[in-house]
């Protein structure tokens, strides 16, 4: 990722926090509005919080416990933070603008609320801000560089790509994954091309900061190929998340034909179509870069190919031979 950019979004973070953290238990909810819409209106932001929401999902059960006034106490640092955004999420969403001082009352009864409100800061909004800033700091904004690759094929090189394609069909796919390889390289994230694995080579997997580490496959997309391919592919990326003990995995498909991809998943609110299936969870990116010879206007009704998320995991749970 520009480090140029990602300093300047943590200056932006860093400034909204203390501001936040300046108001007092009368103010603070509206505070706390804004700056929430501050973080979902950043893509890289939304991202790592998006990946965060999959990455420890079974946390939200344990936050809606504490959102009833049940103290729960975690027993990991990822625990805790998942719960903070589960928490905060709640906060932003409620109309009761004590429901910060109430929440913390939970672990400490009888303080004054702007102690109380200290105390909401320490348990659930500094661990997530801390978060997010190491996330940047890590550069580890996966989600968000590949969405930032999407627009930019779509809006300014979607006639080179095609060709790219249309030039070597037999090669297509290699061709394509290698751009999409090199934009990823010029973002600052280190990967090994089709490194072996227990069950065969993905098409990349990440040597990210730390232990996590970037797992996907870049396929192509042809009425010809037929569903059935990208139900495999889908299946491939879910295999390489188990051999490599990661909780993400990432499928980008290039879209080479008009026909529209649909892929409904049983979380609308996530950006990018996502599924989860045993604590994995696998991102859908289409990349369309098929050529039009009409117009959107006179092109008439569009197909639509849609692939379920119960296609997905009964490929999972039972692979085809």
């Amino acid at each position: 990722m520009n480090k140029e950019l990602i300093q300047n979004l943590r200056y932006k973070l860093q400034k909204r926090t203390r501001r936040l953290n300046s108001l007092d238990f009368t103010v603070f909810h509206y505070g706390l509005k804004q700056y929430w819409g501050f973080l979902i209106s950043q893509p890289v932001i939304e991202s790592i919080l998006e990946e965060l929401s999959k990455k420890v999902s079974s946390v939200e059960s344990e936050a809606a416990k504490i959102l009833a006034r049940e103290p729960i106490v975690f027993d990991t640092e990822i625990d805790n933070i998942a719960a903070s955004y589960f928490i905060l999420k709640s906060c932003v969403a409620s109309d009761n603008k004590h429901m910060e001082v109430q929440v913390a009352t939970v672990y400490d009864l009888g303080s004054k609320p702007d102690d109380e409100l200290d105390l909401f800061r320490s348990l659930f909004l500094e661990p997530l801000y801390d978060y997010i800033d190491e996330q940047l700091d890590d550069q580890r904004a996966v989600l968000a560089v590949l969405k930032r690759y999407k627009h930019r094929s779509e809006w300014f090189h979607r006639n080179r790509l095609f060709e790219m394609w249309e030039a070597n069909t037999q090669q297509g796919e290699k061709t394509l994954a290698l751009d999409l390889y090199e934009y990823l390289f010029d973002q600052g994230v280190d990967f090994v091309i089709e490194p072996s694995s227990v069950s065969g080579e993905a098409d990349f997997v990440g040597s990210q900061a730390g232990d996590d580490r970037l797992v996907a496959d870049a396929k192509i997309f042809t009425m010809e190929k037929g569903k059935s391919y990208l139900v495999n592919a889908f299946h491939q990326v879910y295999t390489y998340t188990r051999d490599y003990n990661e909780s993400f995995g990432y499928l980008v498909i290039f879209k080479l034909c008009p026909e529209d991809l649909k892929f409904p998943c049983t979380d609308q609110e996530q950006s990018v179509p996502c599924i989860t299936h045993n604590g994995k969870t696998i991102f859908i990116l289409v990349i369309d870069i098929a050529q039009h010879e009409l117009s959107a206007s006179k092109r008439g009704g569009l197909k639509t190919i849609e692939i379920t998320e119960a296609e997905l995991i009964r490929e999972c749970e039972n692979p085809s031979a």
